[in-house]
């Protein structure tokens, strides 16, 4: 969702998108008042009217641009991600000391730590990529 041309000079929060004729269907979610402001509050950094930014998340979901687990699934995924970025960042600082004892014994880097280096270039890749979903996300 982006938020580009939602909040005018001002500040203040605009409608999104109109559509000529006018949208012709509404749908009424009841909300708690702590589920109230927290839409509410989701709409203003959106830079959108709550119901305005309630009718582009629906919509969003429905067009199944989220996927069907809802955020939860979504955070989980990209926990495992991040868990297995770090273990690899992990492996790789071992490996970084192991090369570095066997350098220090007989003066040459072992063989594999070029592969050790090419598999820490790896997971820094993949957790750029994670990083910047989790950045599309909060978009």
């Amino acid at each position: 969702m982006s938020t580009e041309g939602n909040v005018s000079a001002s500040g203040q929060a605009r409608h999104r998108e109109h559509l000529s004729p006018g949208r012709p269907h509404r749908i009424y979610p009841r909300l708690s008042d702590k589920e109230s402001a927290l839409v509410a509050e989701a709409a203003r950094r959106a830079g959108l009217t709550p119901a305005g930014y309630t009718a582009q998340v629906v919509v969003g979901a429905a067009r199944a641009e989220e996927p069907a687990t809802g955020l939860f699934g979504d955070l989980r995924e990209l926990q495992r991600e991040l868990f297995a970025a770090r273990r690899a960042v992990n492996m790789f600082g071992s490996n970084v000391n192991q090369a570095a004892a066997a350098a220090n014994a007989t003066g040459d880097l072992p063989g594999w730590a070029v592969e050790a280096v090419q598999l820490c270039v790896h997971a820094v890749v993949r957790l750029d990529q994670v990083t910047a979903l989790i950045d599309r996300r909060l978009r």
